[in-house]
Formats: structure tokens, sequence, C-alpha cells
């Protein structure tokens, strides 16, 4: 048991890095955002989701993926995106049990065929979509359209930083964002917001009551603004000043602390 569990007498450590469940808060920007790509999906249409770094991109993600009907829906992830198109169509029908074939468009045709004969819908996520190689994004638009008579053979999802948007301006990726059905950008978290995400979190790993005092939340929402993974991290350095400081609360010293660490070189 860690400093923090035995001190606050929680039952489990707090803000584990895959939030699920009850340490989960299911603000209003990503229960929108569920249902933005759930509606894409739907349609075997193209999305889009931006965030600036830990804002929460894999956690819509995570949420959505658990949301889904493993009976109605296969999922494909992969965040290797950096790789060629051959690569990155080699890794996808590794991931689906196939062999690459010796072409790049012999593969693409086997993973076409393979998609298309399955008994349910395909979503596939491309997450860190922003290092992708130019080559490899126009791949995809040319996937999800190899036949004018017939739907893509899958939803694609690509997740990404805001440079994934500001790179679909750009004039070779216009075919590909007039083809985009659902736009999903995530923001950080408003004040009030922050609150509950520290509270939610709290209660979740045992505490039966708001260990974060008013003055402390708001120290931790200024200086990492709103940014859920910034939070967390300031969070946790913060109660482990209060552990080590003996105190029952987490107050405004114990968050200067936690910065005053975070700073050091």
């Amino acid at each position: 048991m860690s400093l923090i569990e035995s001190h606050f007498k929680l039952h489990r450590p707090p803000f584990p890095q895959s939030a699920e469940g009850p340490s989960l808060l299911h603000h209003t920007t990503l229960k929108e955002a569920q249902e933005r790509l759930r509606f894409a999906i739907e349609r075997d249409g193209i999305a889009l989701v931006t965030a600036e770094s830990g804002c929460g991109k894999s956690t819509l993600l995570g949420c959505l993926c658990r949301e889904l009907d493993p009976t109605a829906y296969l999922v494909v992830y992969s965040s290797l995106t950096t790789l060629s198109p051959f690569g990155l169509l080699s890794s996808l029908v590794a991931k689906l049990g196939l062999r690459s074939r010796r072409f790049k468009g012999e593969t693409a045709q086997e993973l076409i065929a393979h998609l298309r004969g399955l008994a349910k819908g395909v979503a596939l996520i491309l997450d860190e979509a922003h290092r992708m190689p130019d080559e490899s994004l126009e791949d995809l638009r040319l996937l999800t359209a190899d036949s004018f008579e017939k739907k893509s053979p899958f939803a694609l999802i690509l997740a990404g930083q805001p440079l994934l948007r500001e790179r679909l301006t750009e004039p070779q990726h216009v075919a590909l964002a007039q083809r985009i059905t659902v736009r999903v950008r995530l923001r950080s978290l408003t004040d009030s917001e922050t609150t509950l995400f520290l509270d939610k979190h709290m209660r979740a790993a045992g505490a039966q009551r708001s260990l974060f005092e008013p003055d402390a939340v708001t120290l931790l929402f200024q200086h990492s603004r709103g940014i859920p993974r910034l939070v967390q991290n300031l969070a946790l350095n913060a109660l482990l000043a209060a552990a080590s400081a003996n105190k029952k609360n987490v107050d405004a010293d114990c968050v200067q602390q936690a910065l005053l660490e975070a700073e050091a070189p």
C-alpha cells in the first residue's frame, strides 16, 4: 500500500492511467463526442478527433470501444501511424490474422475483401494520426472509396493532436477532408468540471469526503489549464505532499509544493 493510500485510508491508488468505471467523469463534451463518433460508425463514415495532448483523446476512444457491441462491430485499433503506406497496410492485415501480399495493391485488395466478407461492421481507429505520412493518409481515403457502387468497407476514425486538423486543410488532402462526416474537438475541463474530476477519482479510490480544499482546486486548475492529465499529475504530487506533512486535506500549500517539484530541473 502506498503512502497516499495508507494516509488517506483509500482502498486503491487514485488517478489510474486508464480511467474507467467509477473513476471516469462523463462530462458533457465526452458524452457528446461519443454520440457523434457512434453516428459516424453507424454510417461507415470518416470521423476526425483532435485534442491537445492530455485532454482525454485516449479516454474517449476507450469509452467508445467499450460501448460498441462486439457481436455487431469489429474494432481495429492502431497507433503505428508513422509507417509507410505498405507498412500500415501490412500492420492492419496482421491485426486481422491475414498475411500481406508481395505488392501493396494486392494487400489492399486482400484487406478489403476480408472486411467486406465479415458479418459485422468494422471500425478502424488510427490514433496519433497527425504523424501519418501524406501518402498513407491518401491511401486510407482510397481504401474507403474502393468502389463507386458500394459503401465503404469500414468506418474510419482519425485521432490526433490539432496539427492533424491543420494538415487536412492542405491542398493534397482536400479529397479526404471532404469525406469527413463528423469532426470532434475535445477541450480541456472547466473549473467546475475540474472539481468534479478530482472528486470522482478520489471517491472511486475510496475517499469518503472531498480531500481537496477549494483554494487547492483553484491552483490546480490554473496551473493545469484544465488538461486532465496535468490535473491528475499535479493532484497526485499534492496528495503526496499532504501525506508527508501529515495533513488531512490537500491545501494550497500542498499544491504549491507539487508545482515546485514539477518545475525542478
